[in-house]
């Protein structure tokens, strides 16, 4: 059986001549919670509507659960929970309505598990659903799609229209609390802090092009801020490796760069004549560089 739950090869989607997602090669381990981080418009909810086989691929292909909805759609849809960003929901329903009706569609709802939630989520079994906030709606949607122990959650912006503590308490809490269940999530966002909070992997996308796909630890490891005076001319940066930006701040250059080697900090020492300074980035600094450069 392959550690990946979710794997895309080379996905891409068309609307008319336009292609929004560009040759998307996606692993999801299995067990993880993996963070789809990109700004509004950057390509998140187009690919988790083809991960849940509500769009059809202009090409590539989507493995779920080492299946494909081509031939195993039912099997699939009963072992995946589902958040999606417009939080569909029959408004003439109470909660405890809601909770029955989608029940009827999972033998393995658990509903010691459902309740649990209502009352950890402050929500009335009795409400109608057209009565509920924006913030409530959200969180009866994020108990429909946990309450049938599913083996894989993908959720599109789940925290969205929730209050900040709500949201803390579901990032921190309820996502924590599934991942050692066993269980494996897939969650976007565009807030780097959600991702930073609780994710072990993060893919940023960014203009429909994944532009990175690795642990978080990892991600931050491998860009790098570089500081030097510079003595002399300017040198041809061309030559550096893994460069994505050079910021010029009077005699002192600073460079982004991907993959620092020991040559690249050699080349820098002769331009310098001194060593330079080598800082890390947070994952907002190379989320922000993702999105700047063309390169990473």
């Amino acid at each position: 059986m392959s550690d990946d739950v979710i794997e895309t090869t080379d996905l891409c989607r068309d609307f008319g001549r336009r292609r929004v997602i560009h040759d998307l090669n996606l692993r999801v381990p299995r067990g993880t919670v993996y963070g789809l981080l990109g700004v509004n418009g950057s390509g998140k909810t187009t690919t988790i509507k083809m991960l849940m086989g509500h769009l059809r691929p202009t090409a590539g292909t989507v493995t779920i659960l080492g299946r494909s909805y081509k031939n195993d759609l039912v099997d699939i849809r009963q072992r995946v929970g589902y958040v999606s960003e417009n939080r569909y929901l029959y408004d003439w329903m109470t909660v405890e309505e809601t909770l029955r009706f989608a029940a009827a569609f999972h033998d393995t709802w658990d509903w010691p598990k459902a309740h649990a939630l209502v009352n950890h989520l402050e929500l009335d079994p009795a409400m109608k659903v057209k009565h509920l906030s924006r913030g409530n709606r959200a969180r009866l949607c994020l108990i429909v799609a946990l309450a049938f122990n599913p083996e894989l959650l993908i959720l599109d912006e789940p925290t969205s229209g929730l209050d900040p503590i709500v949201r803390r308490d579901f990032i921190e809490n309820v996502l924590v609390e599934i991942e050692r269940e066993g269980r494996t999530v897939l969650f976007s966002s565009h807030l780097v802090e959600e991702i930073e909070r609780v994710a072990e992997w993060v893919g940023i996308i960014h203009n429909g092009y994944l532009k990175v796909s690795a642990r978080v630890a990892d991600v931050k490891a491998s860009v790098k801020k570089v500081r030097f005076v510079l003595n002399g001319q300017e040198p041809d940066f061309s030559s550096i490796r893994g460069l994505l930006r050079v910021e010029k701040q009077a005699h002192e250059r600073v460079l982004t760069v991907k993959e620092l080697t020991d040559e690249t900090l050699a080349t820098l020492r002769y331009w310098s004549g001194s060593d330079p300074e080598v800082t890390s980035l947070s994952l907002e600094d190379v989320f922000v560089e993702s999105v700047w450069s063309q390169a990473i």
